[in-house]
């Protein structure tokens, strides 16, 4: 699974207080950013859903959290776009506990 799976949750992982997600992405930035950065949004959307609707609860049966860390693996150097994208829903996140990480781990 990774970005270009926008459905699924890549993987995710628990402590007593915080639920941590992952999405995986492989892409490339140089020729198509736009549509890389709508994957990057869909995705994002996705896993909002997941913390909001409490599907977790499937995954983790009766475990509520305190926080949420959706953490974006890139094996290519992000796009400003993306920060960009991330600072424009900040506070949107803040009031759901939820904090986005980002790294290269290409």
């Amino acid at each position: 699974m990774s970005v270009s799976n926008p459905n699924k949750i890549d993987a995710a992982a628990a402590n007593d207080e915080e639920l941590v997600l992952l999405i995986t992405d492989h892409l490339r930035w140089d020729q198509y950013k736009v549509a890389h950065l709508q994957m990057l949004q869909d995705k994002l959307n996705t896993y909002i859903r997941y913390i909001d609707r409490k599907v977790y609860l499937n995954d983790f049966p009766g475990k509520e959290f305190n926080s949420f860390i959706i953490e974006v693996q890139f094996l290519h150097q992000y796009d400003t776009g993306f920060v960009k994208m991330i600072g424009l829903v900040k506070d949107e996140l803040d009031k759901r506990k939820i904090r986005i990480r980002y790294s290269v781990n290409g």
